[in-house]
């Protein structure tokens, strides 16, 4: 499965668009198994300890909740990691997952304050790791989990954030269906971080403003 691309705006980049780690399936794997082997041998200890009607009833139970069992510990997780995605384009960062339902939660770039990454011992030797984002407005922090090779995403939204920056202290938009609101208080963001000075945030906000 793949971001659509019909998602993006004109002039939109996509830059990565990722899974998570394939440790986060791990658990599915183990219940699977256990769930099989567990299965398997309550089946065949009624088989040796039943007869009759008694017999097939219990390895009827027996086989339908190995089968519920599987479904809710191992297939569903599985599916979710499978419609799970962390998406990285030059506006924004999205994280969308569902497997018939969608949802999707995006920050622009220009609201994105800091990112930091952990790893365990274990998750470094692997290359995953989680994500966790400082931004702008009600969104607060988010975390990610599971994210491959985290240090290097870390790096490439760090990397794309200063682009989408230059961008708007050229006064050019980091997408076009941010409002004009949301782009005067990216510069007014930008002039507290001193990248933009007091005269150049007020010349771009009036550019912006003649757009109404």
């Amino acid at each position: 499965m793949r971001f659509p691309k019909h998602l993006l705006a004109e002039h939109e980049k996509l830059v990565f668009e990722l899974r998570p780690h394939w440790v986060a399936a791990i658990p599915s794997i183990l219940w699977t198994v256990l769930i099989l082997v567990a299965g398997t041998f309550v089946y065949r200890l009624a088989g040796r300890q039943l007869d009759g009607s008694a017999e097939t009833f219990v390895q009827y139970t027996i086989g339908l909740t190995a089968l519920v069992a599987f479904f809710f510990l191992a297939a569903l997780p599985f599916l979710r990691w499978r419609y799970t995605m962390f998406v990285l384009t030059s506006d924004r960062l999205i994280t969308r997952s569902g497997i018939v339902s969608k949802h999707s939660k995006e920050i622009p770039l220009e609201r994105i304050n800091d990112v930091t990454f952990t790893q365990s011992v274990v998750e470094r030797a692997l290359g995953a790791g989680d994500l966790f984002l400082e931004s702008a407005g009600e969104r607060g922090q988010t975390h990610i989990s599971n994210v491959r090779k985290p240090e290097q995403v870390q790096l490439m939204i760090y990397k794309e954030t200063e682009d989408n920056n230059n961008r708007m202290m050229r006064g050019g938009s980091s997408s076009s269906s941010h409002s004009i609101p949301d782009q005067i208080e990216a510069l007014a963001r930008l002039r507290d971080q001193g990248v933009l000075s007091d005269t150049e945030f007020e010349t771009k906000k009036q550019e912006l403003l003649k757009r109404l």
